[in-house]
């Protein structure tokens, strides 16, 4: 386990106050490896996670969102009423994070998420894309599976949000569970897992999916991602109608009688309406899962996590 040596104990104090030396410790061992880059878009939920994980000792953290200030939405915690109009939303967010702990290499990387040359990538060793188009997130993912960066994307609807995770192939310590008998659990040896492209899980067989199991954002998703294809944007509030009669279709030809997507559940994923709990609790679970990846103990999230205000449960999911 990483020592703290006495710069990063001035600097979590806070930290070792309120969960002491040890947890701290775990926290700064893997995240002092982490070099992460995060397209921003002015997301709530990326603000948590670069939040935590700056706050945890992360390696380096480089944000990209060249939208500026003067237009951007100032609903964010990292940008100040009075920033400078003509500063970016990474630069002014950049800023407030290195304050937070100026530990941390924060940087700003020029550019948007519709950037057309991805090789940048290679860069690093995690890349997080949140609030971007399925389209979008299939070229990153795409990118980063061809240059070696574990790839994370992330968004927020409503009272719904999920986050998707490709660790290509992932080895892991796995973690000895409270209670259990430690004669039938090896602790020590590797194991691991095959993570799906984002691609092949939009395009999941739907005769796969189960009618109560399966988490219903599986198959929105899935009938948005075919929506863009066909239409060459994302699906917004008035294409309502357009996307009940995708999941339809798919249930029919399933045969899966039983499955049913509620117009309430499609109404809120196809708002652009954000609340601050929902997106706290996405991206705090997903901060740990980042650091969780780097340090290679314990098992990750593979490859979907999906929280719903409606049943208040996180659920993880492989999908594809």
């Amino acid at each position: 386990m990483a020592e703290l040596s006495e710069a990063e104990a001035a600097v979590y104090d806070r930290q070792l106050r309120v969960w002491g030396i040890e947890v701290q410790k775990r926290y700064v061992g893997p995240a002092r490896h982490l070099d992460l880059h995060a397209v921003i878009r002015h997301s709530k939920v990326l603000l948590t996670v670069a939040k935590n994980i700056v706050l945890a000792g992360v390696g380096s953290l480089s944000l990209m969102d060249s939208t500026l200030c003067a237009s951007a939405d100032l609903d964010n915690f990292l940008v100040p009423h009075d920033a400078k109009h003509q500063a970016s939303v990474a630069e002014v967010s950049a800023a407030a994070l290195q304050e937070m702990n100026p530990l941390v290499k924060v940087t700003v990387h020029a550019g948007s998420a519709d950037i057309e040359d991805l090789s940048f990538v290679a860069s690093y060793q995690v890349v997080l894309l949140v609030d971007q188009s399925l389209e979008r997130q299939q070229a990153w993912d795409q990118a980063c599976t061809a240059h070696g960066a574990a790839f994370y994307s992330a968004a927020s609807r409503g009272t719904c949000t999920y986050f998707f995770a490709n660790l290509h192939n992932h080895t892991f310590t796995p973690l000895e569970k409270a209670g259990a008998d430690v004669a039938d659990t090896d602790v020590s040896k590797p194991q691991e897992l095959q993570f799906p492209s984002l691609e092949s899980a939009l395009k999941t067989d739907w005769s796969s999916l189960h009618p109560r199991r399966s988490h219903k954002l599986i198959c929105l998703l899935a009938a948005c991602a075919e929506f863009e294809q066909k239409h060459k944007r994302p699906a917004q509030s008035q294409d309502h109608s357009e996307i009940k009669e995708i999941i339809q279709m798919h249930i029919a030809q399933a045969r899966l009688t039983k499955l049913n997507v509620p117009d309430d559940l499609i109404e809120e994923f196809l708002c652009d309406e954000h609340l601050p709990a929902v997106n706290a609790i996405c991206g705090g679970v997903l901060a740990n899962e980042m650091l969780k990846a780097v340090s290679h103990k314990g098992e990750p999230v593979n490859n979907f996590f999906f929280f719903g205000v409606s049943d208040g449960a996180g659920v993880v999911q492989r999908v594809g």
